[in-house]
This record gives structure tokens, sequence and C-alpha cells, in this order.
């Protein structure tokens, strides 16, 4: 009779620990994707919007990068100083020769040599003016000498970031728009013109733009941002993606994509480009009609590193 009664209640043992284990893993990741319980995802705040169809002009992708501008400064300095003396020497130059040719006691001689030295420090002067092009390049120096401090100012109070811009098939043309992500939001910028070095992991050559207004103070140094350009040609058909649904790890971006059965798939996104509604992507792996998470996105990719594997037959 004892043994009768321990069978029984182990036997109603066994239903509530399956239920514990269940409460403890409200989420379980396999080949087909993250399983997650209903009051898991009430509680995570998981909502889904549908995916509708768009269509884009068909353009190119790159990125942008925003440049140092503590090396301009040091360029607007130089350029400064090196007028100042300019300006100087030409000014004791035209003295000299005035009172050379008045017969004042200025003798030729010394006119010569002070015209000798305004034409070394106009020289000087003009190299560095030249450096600007040497060292960023001819699509900042398109701007001319006299604007280097000026921008160099405003880019350190926050007010203009300079922008280099690199795409796979070559710089865009002078005065082509290119859409830059900031994430939340984007910003178009004009192409100034080439930018002084090609960059070594596209192999292809550059472009300057400049951003300016208050987005700029949210460009960090060396920040690498989404490029895309708008040309006329080849319109593709797509979905729009909104900003909250993408996901950035593993060195990629993907979003979740809600299935039967309370199950989310993670889809990468492939050659999308950024917008200012959000991401558009060619219809491949998403399609219009397909539901996405546009709130808890995140909360699943935690659900989903920390989900143990479903039990096999062998363990």
């Amino acid at each position: 009779m004892g043994a009768l009664v321990h069978a029984g209640l182990a036997g109603h043992a066994t239903p509530d620990a399956d239920e514990a284990a269940a409460q403890a893993t409200p989420a379980t990741s396999d080949a087909t994707g993250l399983l997650v319980d209903p009051a898991t995802q009430t509680r995570a705040g998981i909502a889904t919007a549908q995916l509708v169809a768009t269509a884009q002009a068909q353009g190119e992708t790159g990125y942008a990068r925003a440049l140092d501008a503590g090396p301009l400064a040091a360029i607007g300095a130089e350029i400064e100083s090196a007028r100042a003396a300019a300006d100087a020497s030409a000014s004791e130059a035209a003295r000299l020769a005035a009172l050379a040719g008045a017969d004042a006691g200025a003798a030729q001689r010394e006119v010569e040599s002070a015209r000798a030295q305004a034409r070394a420090d106009a020289a000087r002067r003009d190299l560095a003016c030249q450096r600007v092009t040497f060292e960023f390049g001819a699509g900042l120096a398109h701007l001319g000498c006299a604007a280097v401090e000026s921008l160099a100012r405003r880019a350190a109070a926050g007010q203009v970031a300079i922008l280099r811009l690199d795409f796979p098939g070559g710089a865009p043309q002078v005065g082509a728009a290119v859409q830059v992500d900031l994430t939340p939001g984007s910003a178009q910028v004009r192409v100034l013109g080439p930018a002084a070095a090609g960059d070594t992991q596209l192999q292809s050559g550059g472009a300057l733009a400049l951003l300016t207004g208050p987005q700029a103070a949210r460009v960090g140094v060396g920040r690498i941002l989404a490029a895309s350009t708008a040309q006329a040609g080849p319109v593709r058909a797509g979905v729009m993606v909104p900003r909250s649904a993408i996901v950035r790890a593993d060195a990629g971006l993907f979003v979740w994509r809600a299935g039967a059965q309370n199950r989310f798939e993670r889809v990468p996104l492939e050659d999308g480009k950024a917008g200012p509604q959000g991401w558009f992507v060619p219809s491949g792996k998403l399609q219009p009609g397909d539901r996405v998470v546009a709130s808890g996105a995140g909360t699943l990719l935690g659900l989903d590193h920390a989900a143990p594997a479903p039990a096999t037959g062998d363990e």
C-alpha cells in the first residue's frame, strides 16, 4: 500500500515539475526560430507591425565617416599667420619703393630685399592654403582659403561636421545628394568634391561633404554612418522596415519575423537602405504582409541568447 501511495504522489509531482521547468524557461531556440510563450511576450511588451509594399529608385549604398577638424584648425591658424606676414611684407615693400622713388633715403637694394621678403611670405601663405587640398581634398579647397578658419571654428562649436563619403562604385559627382543615416533620423548632404586619398578597404576614391545644423553635433569623429545615393534608374520593389524593428548584433542588422505558434525568426537585412521613414529592403527574405517585431525586438535578442536548446532523444 505504501508503495502504491508513493507511486501515486510521484505521478502527481511530474506535471508540477514540468510546469515549473516551463516557467523557468519562457523561451527556447531551435532551427525553426525562437519559441516564446504568450505570457512572456506580454511581459516583454512584444508588438508586431505588418510590412507594406513600396518601391524605390535604385541607388548605391556606401558609408560616411566624420573627419577630425583639428588638423583643419591648425591649417587655418597657419593661413592666418602667413597672410598677416604677407600683408605686412607687401606694405613694407610698397613703402620703401615709394621712398626710393621720392629719393627720401631708401636705397634700391633695400627695396629689392623688401620685395623678395614679400614674395617669400606670399608663397608661404599660398602653401598654407594648399595644405587643405593635400590633407583633406580638393572638395574642401573649393570653399576657398579664406573660409578655412571659419569652418574650423564652426566645427569646434558643433555647427558643422566634415564627412568623407565612400561608395564601392566610386565617388559621386559634385553636387550629388547623399542620404546619411544618423539613427535616429537622417540627413541629406551635397557632395563638395573629391577627398585627398582613396579608401584602403573599398579601393575607391572618396568625396567630401558638410553636414550643417543641429544634427552635426551628433556625429562623432570616426563614427561610421550608412549612406546612399538617390540615382535615377531602375525601380526596385521592396518593403519599408520600421527603425524600431531593426536589431544590431553579430556585426549585422536583422529583424524578428513573427510566425505561427509563437515563433519568431531572425531575418537579416540585405542590401537595405536607410531613409526618413525607416529602412527600404528589396523584396526577398522579407515580403509585403510579413509581420515583424516593432516593439521589444531587443528583448527577444536577450531571450534568444539565454534560451536553452531543446533536448534531443540522445540527451
